[in-house]
């Protein structure tokens, strides 16, 4: 990338992440010699100064926000038309690409992360900041698991503005709290609910509540229950899920009322169950958070500081202990029952006893997982319709990728799973809308940096030509079309006059010319042309053919011609190998000077008026069953 150093002091090295917001640069700070992340604002942000005035006082506050969990803001400023952000700079990855690179996380590693979390959200919290947008994308964690939470005062910004509702802000909704989805301010208790989304989907490997469109999640948020964890992952101890139901409340009252609060509930938690010797009940115990049972050692949230003396608590903990010793034992013929029931061989029926009577259901059709990564989403809806599988579309936001493209399903293609099974399907989120700039005549590698820092995906062409090699000389879609991140768009590059212009233009089925080569664009009365032709045969010939170059002028009249055979005649062509023929056309000392056409044909030798004609023109045009070369200038 060029070479960029904003007000002086910050220097970016590298483009590290791209989203609808901002551009994400690793960058050092020459002042303090340090490494840094910068956020430059994009244009649609940068140009309104409502936004512009909130996001410098959200920044300023989050930049008072000292915390081990938070992602520290350094500096806010304004070089030209670049507003940014620095902040520390983390090397790790995102919390949403761990978890797409590992599926679930395992209890311990998921609590500890959502606990980080929590902590810097309550010591914001504290400062009087909300969130407003916590998300795995929102979280990074480094090598050792230490997790900090980033964009602190950036979000707050935008929903202020009332800019909630964007796709370009917010992303995928699916974290959203009951209130946000309902279009209410956001408060503590917001970021309490979307830090327990955070922790669901690192234990479930998805999130609870997935649609295709932004209004049915907003509705499931408002509405519906999350699924059960067990299911989904057996290692989830029922009091951990109790935890999670609280906080995806869909009341804010009843929640946790902060960050602060939830960190203390899961700590407590964590703390308690490493001492569990309880028995572990099975999933269909799951009910409401009140019928679930309180475990030795686990505090059921709320219910700590019940105002005992000493004495009392002490005699309430001897007579506790001594009706769980007593349901304990009570609970081993239980046990004994269910243990003979489980492990009895499958051809040995079940005692009567135990009352367990496994259900056996029907044999379920098995269909193979067809392939449907690449495909749009509506192909790949109907793909799995075709073969009896339901869908499950879950949005990522993936610069590089055209929007409504399938990146990743879940089962992997080609396993063999029932039929109404459902699939995961990870789907590019359309990009945000902007303007394509007009970059005719200008150079490409800072032209292609700045597309690919808007998601565009650039595809360079370099072809033969007069302008400097380098230079941008077409483009597609064209300068002032709306366009979406993730669209193509497709430069034309001038490699000056060392490349072939290629043309793939097929003469009567027998013949095509692949490409010439021409080593100038400009030339001066009375000066000569040197052409190369390349031809590839298709088939033997006893004939011989002659090939013409005419030069026509500007008024498009004949200004010069020449015919000649290829030096090695037609007859002696071997099929499916290249041939090379040279030409040489005098250019006369009257012609007239601008911009002319060189064309090519072939006709048999000595039938100048039995052209063969022009069956597939290529990649170039056809005249008068001829094919134009190239156009060069004529100066004096």
């Amino acid at each position: 990338m060029e070479d960029v150093v904003l007000n002086g002091r910050y220097r970016l090295l590298e483009l590290v992440g791209s989203g609808g917001m901002a551009v994400v640069y690793r960058a050092l700070d020459t002042v303090l010699h340090r490494e840094v992340a910068v956020k430059v604002l994009r244009e649609a942000y940068a140009s309104d100064p409502a936004f512009l005035a909130r996001f410098g006082r959200e920044a300023q506050a989050a930049a008072n926000l000292q915390h081990p969990n938070i992602v520290t803001v350094y500096d806010v400023g304004q070089d030209g038309d670049r507003h940014y952000i620095v902040m520390e700079y983390v090397d790790g990855q995102d919390l949403k690409t761990l978890i797409r690179q590992r599926g679930q996380l395992g209890v311990s590693e998921a609590l500890d992360i959502a606990i980080q979390i929590s902590s810097g959200a309550g010591h914001a919290h504290r400062m009087g900041l909300v969130h407003c947008d916590i998300k795995p994308q929102n979280v990074l964690v480094n090598e050792d698991g230490w997790a900090k939470v980033a964009d602190f005062g950036i979000s707050r910004a935008l929903s202020e503005l009332g800019l909630t509702e964007s796709e370009t802000v917010w992303g995928s909704p699916v974290y959203f709290s009951p209130e946000q989805a309902a279009g209410e301010p956001p408060s503590p208790s917001s970021d309490v609910y979307s830090i327990g989304i955070v922790l669901y989907e690192m234990l479930a490997g998805s999130p609870p509540f997935q649609a295709a469109r932004a209004a049915a999640l907003a509705l499931m948020h408002l509405r519906e229950e999350p699924p059960p964890l067990a299911p989904l992952n057996r290692q989830v101890p029922p009091q951990l899920e109790w935890i999670i139901r609280k906080v995806l409340s869909k009341e804010p009252a009843a929640r946790y009322r902060a960050g602060d609060q939830l960190a203390y509930v899961l700590d407590d938690y964590r703390a308690g169950s490493v001492q569990q010797t309880g028995v572990q009940f099975p999933d269909e115990t799951l009910g409401e958070p009140s019928s679930l049972p309180v475990e030795a050692g686990f505090r059921q949230p709320g219910a700590d500081a019940l105002g005992e003396t000493p004495g009392v608590a002490d005699r309430l903990t001897t007579i506790l202990a001594v009706i769980a010793f007593v349901a304990v034992i009570g609970l081993v013929p239980l046990w004994v029952l269910v243990y003979r029931a489980y492990s009895a061989s499958p051809s040995e029926p079940p005692s009567p006893t135990t009352g367990i009577l496994p259900t056996q259901a029907p044999p379920a059709d098995i269909v193979s997982l067809p392939d449907v990564v690449g495909k749009s989403t509506d192909d790949a809806i109907a793909t799995l319709h075709s073969v009896g599988l339901r869908y499950v579309v879950e949005e990522r936001d993936e610069p590089d990728a055209r929007g409504g493209t399938v990146l990743q399903q879940r089962p992997p293609a080609n396993q063999r799973v029932p039929a109404d099974s459902e699939v995961l399907l990870l789907v590019s989120s359309q990009g945000r809308e902007l303007t394509m700039p007009h970059v005719v005549s200008y150079p490409l590698d800072p032209v292609r940096a700045g597309l690919e820092s808007d998601g565009l995906l650039v595809n360079a062409e370099h072809v033969w030509s007069g302008e400097p090699a380098g230079q941008i000389i077409g483009q597609q879609p064209a300068g002032g079309e709306r366009v979406q991140a993730g669209d193509p768009v497709s430069l034309t590059v001038s490699g000056g006059t060392d490349v072939p212009i290629r043309l793939g233009a097929l003469f009567a089925d027998l013949f095509t010319l692949e490409h010439a080569r021409l080593a100038q664009a400009v030339y001066r009365p009375g000066d000569d042309i040197a052409l190369t032709l390349r031809w590839l045969p298709h088939s033997e010939t006893a004939s011989r053919y002659a090939v013409f170059i005419h030069l026509i002028g500007p008024s498009g009249s004949l200004v010069a011609q020449r015919d000649e055979e290829p030096g090695q005649p037609t007859s002696a062509w071997v099929p499916d190998r290249i041939f090379d023929s040279q030409h040489v056309l005098a250019i006369p000392k009257d012609v007239p000077v601008g911009v002319h056409q060189l064309r090519v044909g072939m006709y048999p030798s000595g039938q100048p008026g039995a052209r063969l004609p022009v069956t597939d023109p290529g990649l170039t045009t056809a005249e008068s069953n001829s094919v134009v070369i190239v156009d060069i200038e004529i100066r004096r």
